[in-house]
């Protein structure tokens, strides 16, 4: 049967009705996500990573890199980007122009980008240390990074396979503290990076649950409580005189022997991966 015209915005009008939130929230005593965790809408992680992106679009510029896609860069540097590249594991389309894993990207050019946006990889990264500083070694003196730490979310027990390469496991979820002694012991001080931390405790349970960001008031979304974080967004300006020493490599030990997920190949988001 097909989907009335309007019949999917009319839902999400209802669902932000105050009576039907709380008789929602009474679900929570529930032992799996919403939907099963197949996406229903934009997430709340999503929604603050936009919001980041777009105070900070003026920095996406002149010629831009992200992980996987064009697709950010294109959508908040408008105009102002010049070039848009794509870094990958693969060639898995037109849009990747670098391919290396950036925790091993010595063969990738010093000082070639204005600016580079890396969202959500942090956690499937397993030396994350050695991908950070060469997601800043990349940049031109005063070219701008981008980058998210998510601090919780479903664990891919199985791995995820999203054809680019190799399955993606996830390693680390983060804390600020730990973030910020990461750039610090890549010779970057408070003068270079901002670190914003996003979440209270009301949306790390609708991000667990899958309940979308417009199921939630604005109140609710943007309350911060720096006990309860969710995202953490850091802006890197690449200093003129930056010199950091490479981090020792570091590879992992084992790895599930199960059959990854397979996500899908249009969203690419784990959630469209549930069976």
């Amino acid at each position: 049967m097909r989907t009335p015209p309007g019949f999917q915005s009319s839902l999400q009008r209802m669902r932000r009705w105050p009576i039907v939130r709380h008789i929602r929230a009474m679900q929570f005593r529930r032992l799996r996500p919403f939907g099963d965790g197949k996406s229903q809408g934009v997430s709340v992680i999503r929604y603050y990573w936009a919001d980041f992106l777009t105070r900070h679009s003026g920095d996406i510029r002149g010629h831009g890199l992200e992980i996987g896609t064009t697709e950010t860069i294109r959508k908040y540097g408008g105009s102002a980007l010049i070039q848009a590249d794509a870094l990958d594991l693969t060639t898995h389309s037109e849009e990747v122009r670098v391919v290396a894993d950036l925790s091993r990207a010595d063969h990738v050019p010093s000082d070639s980008y204005d600016c580079f946006v890396n969202q959500f990889t942090t956690a499937v990264i397993y030396d994350i240390e050695s991908a950070l500083y060469h997601s800043v070694r990349l940049l031109k003196p005063g070219g701008v990074l981008l980058i998210n730490f998510w601090c919780l979310d479903f664990y891919l027990f199985q791995g995820l396979d999203m054809g680019t390469g190799a399955p993606l496991y996830m390693y680390w979820w983060f804390t600020p503290i730990q973030v910020e002694n990461m750039l610090h012991r890549l010779a970057l001080t408070s003068k270079e990076y901002q670190v914003e931390v996003y979440g209270n405790l009301m949306t790390r349970m609708a991000f667990l649950m899958n309940l979308p960001a417009y199921e939630l008031t604005k109140k609710e979304l943007d309350f911060r409580d720096p006990g309860q974080p969710l995202l953490i967004c850091v802006r890197v300006e690449k200093p003129a005189d930056w010199e950091a020493a490479r981090p020792t490599y570091r590879d992992p030990q084992w790895t599930p022997a199960m059959e990854p997920l397979q996500s899908s190949p249009t969203t690419g988001h784990y959630g469209d991966a549930y069976g």
